[in-house]
């Protein structure tokens, strides 16, 4: 299928916001779409944007990228970028999931649609219609003639949806994807093979809206009936067995993502909450089952929650009061609303994140390289009723063993605090711009902490900082000690009398006390 070539108008650095946890703008809007957004997928460095009128297009991320200019933080402008439609589906899109070599369409008319990748990214070509006429064919042959009664219908195949396919989910190794329905059931497919390997009929009471696959083999559902559902195929058997029933919500559950490499279960709900679930019974390897407790409910939103993206430590759900919420889990699994990102004209129905895609390390403020990964959420990206789909940069607290690191642009006033009692090795803290001023708190770890490496360079305990100039940067050596546990750099633009006599010293003292 030849792709349409379409002009998209992408508005640059719409807004820019802090608040007293991260830094947050809006750099681009895709405006143009005649329906709403109904699915957003990330794909290496292109973001798939699905539509109700049954279209599929492709943003490619890094062009937008292209257009924001790192110094910048509250100009705006408007540039023409080519926004390819990939894919007439003929059916109103409910959900896409990237495949590596493609895309997975679930579809108001019960189907589902396998794509690949023709001729690069840029272009999409049908793969399948599931279920295939040769798994219906399949499935008729066996004993009992393979039907099924089913709401709405009298008999059908099993292999089919009678009603919208909500949700769709693929499993970590790529061989096996999930897909719930409106119609109660939740079926497992072989995607090497494209055919229907199981089909759960009656999975809920009412319709199913969200399904995740997890790392160590559960699979989540999610529905109106209010809970959130735990199965899995425990040793020995061939079918999915319920092995958790979670109910917390006191409305229909419309969202869920795995967050904390898959330990974390987030849902969201038309009860206005987020609930994180986790594991009571360990990290379920070996064949146990999950036992899924409630560990917090995350409360802010003033409308229904509808969607859900998680990455690492980091969750943003998008809700019907129009906004979307970013929130870190702590090291103590506190939750922290750092953002509230508010532009949508209308109800964020999806959202995906595209945290270490191409365009990354321009976009961000900051950028932290760990020997693990950390929780960044570099881009948001949302969809919404009104039609539009908004990239959003959000520069926030990052957390990653024990150390507490902030990083910010040229005009905002920011603290770094590092509390640990270990040293703070891999990691390194990219600035956009200058860093104007730096200062150091009377506690700090040795008094070989600062380095300096280069013109612009300062290492400290393995540490970069860049951008600096040394004609800007003025260190209170009296300051350095040997005995603390507590560093704080405080970031703006400083004189070096200040800094030599020693004035910020009570200030920095009294935010350790707070």
């Amino acid at each position: 299928m030849s792709p349409n070539s379409e002009e998209g108008i992408i508005s640059q650095t719409i807004s820019s916001s802090s608040s007293s946890s991260c830094h947050y703008q809006c750099i681009a809007t895709l405006s143009g779409n005649s329906s709403y957004v109904s699915g957003l997928a990330v794909d290496g460095d292109s973001l798939y944007v699905a539509s109700s009128d049954g279209h599929i297009r492709l943003w490619p991320l890094d062009m937008a990228m292209a257009m924001v200019r790192e110094e910048s933080t509250s100009s705006s402008s408007q540039g023409e970028v080519s926004i390819s439609t990939v894919a007439v589906t003929g059916s109103p899109v409910k959900c896409l999931a990237a495949t590596g070599d493609g895309l997975v369409s679930s579809h108001q008319d019960g189907t589902i649609r396998v794509w690949r990748h023709a001729g690069g990214r840029r272009r999409l070509a049908l793969r399948a219609v599931l279920p295939t006429a040769a798994d219906c064919l399949r499935a008729l042959l066996l004993p009992g003639g393979g039907y099924v009664e089913v709401r709405r219908h009298k008999r059908r195949a099993w292999v089919h949806h009678v009603d919208a396919v909500t949700a769709l989910a693929l499993s970590p190794d790529g061989e096996s994807m999930y897909s719930v329905s409106w119609d109660r059931s939740l079926k497992a497919w072989r995607l090497p093979g494209l055919r229907c390997a199981e089909s759960v009929a009656a999975a809920h009471d009412d319709a199913i809206n969200a399904v995740v696959a997890a790392p160590d083999g559960h699979v989540y559902t999610a529905s109106a009936d209010g809970t959130v559902k735990a199965w899995r195929r425990r040793t020995g058997q061939k079918k999915l067995s319920l092995v958790c029933v979670m109910e917390r919500h006191g409305a229909a559950v419309n969202a869920l993502a795995l967050g904390g490499g898959g330990r974390v279960l987030y849902s969201g709900a038309c009860d206005r909450s987020v609930v994180a679930w986790e594991n009571s019974a360990g990290a379920g390897a070996g064949g146990a089952d999950v036992r899924m407790v409630a560990t917090a409910t995350l409360r802010g939103h003033a409308r229904a929650v509808l969607c859900l993206a998680a990455d690492g430590d980091v969750v943003c759900s998008g809700s019907a009061d129009r906004t979307v919420r970013v929130w870190r889990r702590g090291a103590t699994a506190a939750y922290t609303c750092l953002a509230v990102l508010d532009g949508h004209g209308g109800a964020v129905k999806s959202l995906a994140l595209a945290r270490g895609g191409a365009g990354c390390d321009r976009c961000c403020a900051c950028h932290v390289e760990e020997s693990s990964s950390c929780s960044c959420a570099a881009l948001v990206c949302s969809g919404s009723l009104d039609c539009d789909v908004k990239l959003w940069r959000v520069t926030s607290l990052f957390v990653k063993l024990g150390v507490l690191v902030f990083c910010t642009m040229l005009d905002s006033y920011r603290l770094f605090v590092c509390f640990s009692e270990e040293a703070i090795k891999g990691s390194k803290v990219h600035h956009v711009g200058r860093l104007l001023g730096l200062i150091f708190h009377l506690f700090v770890w040795l008094s070989n902490f600062v380095e300096f490496k280069g013109a612009g360079y300062i290492y400290i305990k393995g540490l970069l900082v860049y951008g600096i100039s040394s004609n800007n940067l003025e260190v209170d050596t009296q300051a350095l000690g040997t005995y603390g546990y507590q560093a704080f750099m405080l970031m703006r633009a400083t004189r070096r009398r200040e800094m030599r006599q020693g004035k910020h010293r009570d200030e920095m003292a009294t935010l350790l006390t707070n």
